[in-house]
């Protein structure tokens, strides 16, 4: 998302490859990409908005203020205006490495006010269990895209797993949705560091051929 070069679409193919769930949001946010490539703002200054917006659901579920319906809703719209930023730097033709840096880091920053605005409301509820996942599943999540940065610097591509970043956030909004938040979170958190798991023996096997 954001700017991009050439060598990074390539790569950002690929991932397509093994996210169907990543590919078909990217197809949607075409539409309003290309509405938004038709003014003065750059996929740089989304990317920042997409962090603001994650921010500000976060700050709406830690202060009570949503039922569970309408948290599981903002969960998905503030994960697909993190697709807008990508989408409008193609359309536009504005791709760049840093780009492509600068949305990877407020990435990590949505992924993880989301999941702390999550802690915060369990943990002023008292509901101790969902505290613990909500911690686990920010660690899941932050290090499966560790483990995929740090394979690419090895010159080792790592998309594999069970559970990148679309389909967590498609469970975790759909557990408040349908009222399962436990359940939702126990999958982020198991699923998410079976996934580090997984690319570890990934790119140990890799580095040993």
């Amino acid at each position: 998302m954001a700017l991009r070069k050439a060598s990074a679409l390539k790569v950002k193919g690929n991932i397509d490859m093994a996210d169907p769930f990543g590919r078909s949001i990217r197809a949607i946010a075409k539409y309003p990409g290309a509405i938004l490539a038709k003014t003065s703002i750059t996929p740089n200054q989304l990317t920042f908005i997409g962090l603001l917006v994650n921010c500000a659901v976060a700050w709406l579920i830690a202060a009570g203020r949503l039922n569970h319906m309408a948290t599981g809703i903002l969960i998905w719209a503030a994960g697909f205006f993190d697709a807008l930023d990508g989408s409008v730097a193609r359309l536009t033709g504005r791709v760049t490495v840093f780009g492509d840096f600068f949305d990877s880091i407020l990435d990590r920053y949505s992924d993880s006010v989301i999941y702390l605005g999550i802690l915060i409301y369990f943990l002023r509820e008292g509901k101790s269990e969902l505290v613990i996942l909500s911690a686990v599943a920010i660690i899941g999540s932050l290090s499966v895209s560790y483990a995929r940065a740090k394979a690419e610097s090895l010159d080792q591509k790592c998309e594999v797993g069970l559970l990148p970043r679309t389909v967590r956030v498609i469970i975790l909004g759909a557990s408040f949705c349908i009222g399962q938040v436990f359940w939702g979170l126990l999958t982020v958190a198991v699923l998410s560091n079976l996934t580090v798991v997984q690319r570890v023996f990934y790119v140990r096997k890799n580095l040993l051929k």
